[in-house]
């Protein structure tokens, strides 16, 4: 017989109820709060729960900032209402609890995942984000609202690709100027100049940040760097970031100034409103699309479909799986995969042949259609064996973190290929983990 949720065991610091909200489980905690998972039998539709730190926190002035991002959200419910901004459901107060009741996405990510230099996404998947994030900005400002804490962190990416901008705790309302947080208050790495020297905001200081965003999510690394926050907030209000095709060549010279004009310290001579930059970043993901639509994919695309390994994918599944992945080619002798690293890709062999060495020791051959990397599955897991180039090589590196960006059909027949083969090798000769 189904049990409901009330009668699903809990830890013992997740409380029955919040409101009128049944709490089924702790789903996060930041600085500010604590994020549970409810069930709205009204709505039928699972919700998010934050109950801000408020009574609890020692620290009066953080708790009053906590009460005052409360208020802020709370001002909020019902009031942004695009698909591309998380929307705020409803909020209240309940035996000292302050909670804000937001949509619950099952298996979202935020942008921070996508910022190493070696978990990148697509050129084109980040031009069509920021897209989504410009277009939600400009009508946010349209209805009076300035987020001022655009970051990575605060752009969640659903498994089906879609935006959900978050965190309206500190922005600047039209009509809520007593809920205003003064000063210097949201994320020093993505503040524009006029945010740091304490100016008057307007909706172009989330503009820069969103161009700070959007450096970071092509060239894996933040615009401005420094081992202090003094040196930090001076380098944002006078130093210019090294260009993007510094990090990397791939990109283009469109794309390259649009992330200088977005990163302007005029705020006037930066893009003029959230939908003006959304035409040049369409301009941009035109280019950009037929780029990845030419020939040398095509190429990438035909290799695939000859390997055993994609015999049982459609051809869709075959695209996705390339969107997720990048084709490189390694020398005779060169590593592939070094014993005691932590990597969070798989690998598939597309041409040419890899040695097998843990320990000193050579333990095999691998070739054409052969995978490896399963210790990707477990976070934070090293490497149990080196993988070298026997001879010129070609390889699919597979982001396993994209991979759960991609269809869930695509990521079970992924899964299955991927398996059978690492069953296959085990049983082979018993020293296949790598």
């Amino acid at each position: 017989m189904a049990r409901n949720v009330t009668e699903l065991p809990r830890p013992r610091d997740v409380p029955d109820k919040i409101g009128k909200y049944v709490i089924i489980n702790k789903v996060g905690k930041g600085s500010t709060g604590t994020v549970y998972l409810s069930h709205d039998p009204y709505y039928r539709r699972d919700v998010a729960i934050k109950v801000y730190n408020i009574e609890e926190d020692a620290d009066a002035d953080r708790a009053r900032v906590s009460r005052k991002m409360f208020f802020n959200e709370a001002h909020m419910v019902g009031m942004l209402q695009h698909p591309n901004i998380m929307p705020i459901y409803d909020a209240g107060e309940e035996n000292g609890k302050y909670y804000v009741v937001t949509e619950h996405i099952q298996g979202a990510r935020t942008l921070a995942a996508y910022c190493r230099p070696d978990n990148l996404l697509r050129v084109d998947d980040v031009v069509e984000i920021i897209y989504k994030c410009a277009k939600a900005l400009h009508y946010s400002h349209s209805r009076g609202v300035i987020h001022r804490d655009i970051k990575p962190s605060n752009v969640m990416l659903t498994i089906d690709n879609d935006v959900r901008i978050i965190d309206f705790g500190i922005a600047i309302c039209a009509d809520a100027d007593i809920s205003r947080i003064e000063g210097i208050a949201g994320s020093p790495s993505y503040m524009s100049p006029e945010q740091v020297q304490s100016e008057e905001l307007t909706s172009s200081s989330d503009i820069y940040s969103l161009g700070a965003v959007l450096y970071e999510l092509l060239t894996g690394f933040r615009p401005f760097r420094a081992d202090n926050l003094s040196k930090l907030l001076h380098q944002i209000v006078y130093a210019t970031p090294p260009p993007i095709h510094t990090y990397r060549d791939d990109l283009s010279e469109e794309l390259e100034q649009v992330v200088a004009m977005t990163m302007q310290k005029d705020p006037a001579k930066r893009c003029l409103s959230g939908n003006a930059l959304a035409a040049d970043l369409t301009r941009v993901y035109q280019d950009l699309r037929a780029k990845y639509d030419s020939l040398d994919n095509q190429e990438h695309f035909d290799l695939l479909r000859t390997l055993t390994f994609f015999h049982e994918f459609s051809h869709a599944e075959i695209w996705e799986v390339l969107r997720a992945s990048d084709w490189h080619e390694y020398k005779d002798g060169e590593d592939i995969v070094r014993e005691g690293e932590m990597d969070d890709r798989f690998y598939i062999i597309v041409s040419g042949q890899a040695d097998v060495e843990a320990n000193g020791r050579k333990l095999g051959t691998l070739s054409d259609g052969a995978c490896f990397g399963e210790t990707s599955y477990v976070r934070g897991a090293k490497r149990t064996a080196s993988i070298t180039a026997n001879g010129p090589i070609q390889i699919l590196r597979v982001s396993s973190t994209l991979m759960e960006q991609v269809s869930q059909a695509c990521q079970l027949r992924f899964n299955k290929v991927f398996l059978r083969s690492l069953i296959t090798r085990l049983q082979g000769d018993g020293n296949a983990q790598t």
